[in-house]
């Protein structure tokens, strides 16, 4: 029975430093790791972060004319007449134009500040 009991135990050591001598977990490891790196590298799209990547003076721009889109459709309902149409596109082209202005004094702060 002792005999046995010896025989058991070696068995257990040999495939235990078998075991531990596979190349192939050393593989899989490695693997894993590449593959969680990568993961984690990879960013989601987010239209968010576009957002805050452009700069300000692009964004105000966009900002300036939806404004302007806003009133120029608004303002028919408000009011009536033919100067209407006019002063729509006119709200358009100011407001972008003021965006623009706002949107680059902005960007030139944040310039500044880095110097």
């Amino acid at each position: 029975m002792s005999s046995e009991n010896e025989q058991e135990r070696l068995r257990r050591i040999r495939d235990r430093q078998i075991q531990l001598r596979d190349p192939k977990i050393k593989e899989r490891k490695d693997q894993r790791g590449a593959a969680q790196k990568h993961r984690s590298s990879l960013e989601s799209f987010s239209l968010i972060k576009i957002w805050t990547d452009l700069p300000k003076i692009i964004r105000g721009t966009v900002i300036g004319m939806l404004a302007g889109l806003t009133i120029m459709l608004v303002l028919p309902y408000i009011f009536q007449g033919a100067w209407v149409d006019y002063a729509g596109f006119a709200a358009v082209f100011i407001l972008a134009f003021l965006g623009l202005i706002f949107g680059q004094a902005l960007d030139a702060r944040d310039r500044l500040s880095d110097v």
